[in-house]
């Protein structure tokens, strides 16, 4: 039972596989073949080729007689098996398709195939015509721009010669079919010159048409043999090719086809043709076709489109990337100018910050300045008041009982003076600032210093060199730094005309206290100077008061430390040097309990 199955389904599988090769088999060969005009002349004219194949392959074929866009879009989209077109069409779809030629057309009254078709540039017989520079004052004529044995090949010649057809003509008319159009055209005096294939003047002659040397063929070149008069070289003129796609055993048995034609056979007297040889030698051809492709009238947008895609792909990515890396770009622009604009703004909230601080510090200094100002004078009014009330009450002691009114004078003069001593110590009590204290960083407040004498650093063109240890100290931070500005200031003040200003700030610590040295290349002091240093009202400065210092050295005290001056001297040959050191010494305490 199982074995007839398998009998029975291996029946139906081979009677399957035999109705597929039969429609394989039975498929028409589609073949195209190049038509400018008239395409069922054209037709008729190959038919009886196509026939002798199909009867010899037992195989049915179709022929397309179609124009030259439609058999580029055909070749391009695959649809057709083998083409039967001129050399330069041939060879291009070779190039740009892929197509493979079989066989070379053998034309008649020739037995070279290499030279079957020209060009002929035909003129009245009374026009002179000597050098292709003659062509430039000539209006000429042609049936197409694509046709290969009229056109192409004397386009080619002109492009040796350095010329273009399009340009170097006078005038150029494309007329169409049929040929012999054209020759009445010359003979009219409606064009000066036709371009023609080879051999149409002699048939047309030979038919009748046209009067023997009422025309005649210009620029002619030698070819002893060839039959007609040719303007150009010669090339083979129709090949038959097949697409990559047909199958190598068709094509074979085609070529076998092909070949057993005979120049009396009905095929080749149809055809005009003598009979079809092996493909030859077209480097001349693509040599014509490469030419050719520099004119406008070759344009294969197809070629072209096909070529230039890759690197079109390449252009876009990059485009594509370049504008990626754009809006990246953007971005990070965008991003930077939201963190520039938020360094600015915190810029800006510093420099207020700073400027108020600055405000604070110059409040404060002037209030210190009010206070000591305040305690000079009245150290320095309160001994004459004091002796005026000494001596007051000296005279009232000598003074008689008699003597009331003059004792009550002086009575009130002594009133005054308490009055004023009075007014003395109440002005003195309001200019005294109490201290603050509070445990502080030594190291920020001389950085905090630093920078607000950032300005005047800038100036100078200094840049300060700022040693230190960690100190912690319960002190007067405001205080402080009125200090350290009133040193630096009398430093920079002192290094103004120096040519390369320095000044180190070093800030170190012992087991009790800590020390901060200023030093600076300046001018430095006298000896009386120095000694007269923390006097009140002592001054070098046209303009000063002479209380920066009696200032410091209160401030310095009231913090339990000392503050002293020294000019510089070499430590090894105790050699006086440029410069001032000025030097604080400050108690170390422990920090104070909420």
């Amino acid at each position: 039972m199982m074995i007839a199955k398998f009998h029975h389904l291996a029946a139906i599988g081979c009677l399957i596989f035999s109705c597929f090769s039969y429609a394989e088999d039975t498929a028409p060969i589609r073949v195209g073949v190049l038509a400018f005009t008239h395409p069922d002349n054209v037709k008729k004219r190959w038919q009886p080729t196509i026939d002798k194949i199909a009867a010899d392959l037992n195989r049915p074929f179709e022929l397309f007689a179609l124009t030259p866009s439609e058999l580029d879009s055909d070749v391009a989209q695959g649809e057709l098996d083998f083409l039967i077109t001129n050399a330069l069409t041939g060879v291009s779809y070779k190039k740009d398709f892929g197509t493979s030629s079989l066989l070379t057309l053998v034309p008649l009254r020739n037995k070279q195939p290499t030279q079957a078709v020209g060009s002929a540039l035909i003129t009245r017989s009374d026009r002179h015509v000597a050098n292709f520079n003659d062509l430039k004052t000539l209006s000429a004529v042609s049936t197409d721009k694509q046709a290969f044995g009229g056109f192409q090949i004397f386009a080619g010649e002109m492009a040796h010669n350095d010329l273009n057809p399009f340009n170097d003509f006078e005038q150029l008319s494309f007329v169409g079919f049929p040929q012999q159009k054209l020759l009445s055209m010359v003979l009219n005096g409606e064009a000066d010159i036709a371009i023609l294939p080879t051999c149409v003047l002699e048939n047309a002659v030979k038919n009748g048409d046209i009067a023997a040397n009422s025309l005649k063929v210009v620029l002619t070149k030698a070819a002893p043999t060839f039959h007609c008069k040719t303007s150009s070289e010669l090339y083979p003129y129709y090949s038959f090719s097949k697409l990559g796609k047909t199958d190598h055993r068709l094509a074979t048995d085609v070529i076998r086809s092909l070949l057993t034609i005979k120049t009396n056979d009905q095929a080749a007297i149809i055809g005009r043709y003598d009979s079809w040889s092996a493909t030859v030698n077209d480097s001349h051809v693509f040599k014509l076709l490469k030419q050719l492709q520099q004119w406008p009238f070759v344009t294969n947008w197809t070629s072209i489109f096909k070529s230039a895609f890759p690197w079109a792909v390449v252009v876009a990515i990059f485009l594509l990337l370049g504008y990626i890396h754009h809006l990246r770009v953007k971005r990070l622009v965008v991003l930077r100018t939201r963190d520039l604009q938020a360094e600015i703004e915190l810029h800006t909230q510093t420099q207020k910050a700073l400027l108020e601080q600055t405000k604070q510090f110059y409040k404060a200094q002037r209030v210190l300045l009010t206070g000591e100002m305040a305690s000079g004078i009245a150290h320095e009014l309160n001994q004459p008041l004091a002796g005026i009330r000494y001596l007051t009450q000296g005279c009232i002691y000598r003074l008689s009982e008699e003597q009331t009114d003059l004792k009550d004078a002086m009575t009130k003069a002594i009133q005054q003076v308490d009055r004023a001593q009075s007014t003395i110590k109440r002005f003195r009590h309001f200019c005294q600032q109490p201290s603050v204290m509070s445990e502080c960083s030594l190291n920020q407040v001389l950085d905090e210093t630093l920078s607000l004498m950032g300005a005047e650093f800038t100036r100078m063109q200094l840049t300060p060199e700022f040693r230190s240890e960690t100190v912690q100290l319960t002190a007067d931070p405001s205080l402080l730094q009125q200090v350290f500005v009133n040193i630096i200031r009398n430093a920079l003040d002192a290094m103004a005309q120096t040519p390369e200003p320095s000044l180190s700030i070093t800030l170190s610590k012992q087991a009790q206290h800590a020390t901060i040295v200023f030093k600076d290349n300046g001018t430095g002091l006298t000896e009386i100077a120095l000694e007269r240093l923390f006097f009140p009202f002592e001054t070098s400065k046209e303009n000063g008061l002479g209380l920066g210092m009696i200032i410091c050295k209160r401030i310095i005290e009231e913090h339990a430390g000392e503050i002293k001056a020294k000019n510089n001297c070499n430590k090894y040959t105790k050699q006086r040097e440029p410069g001032l050191s000025m030097t604080i010494t400050l108690p170390i305490k422990e920090p104070l309990n909420d």
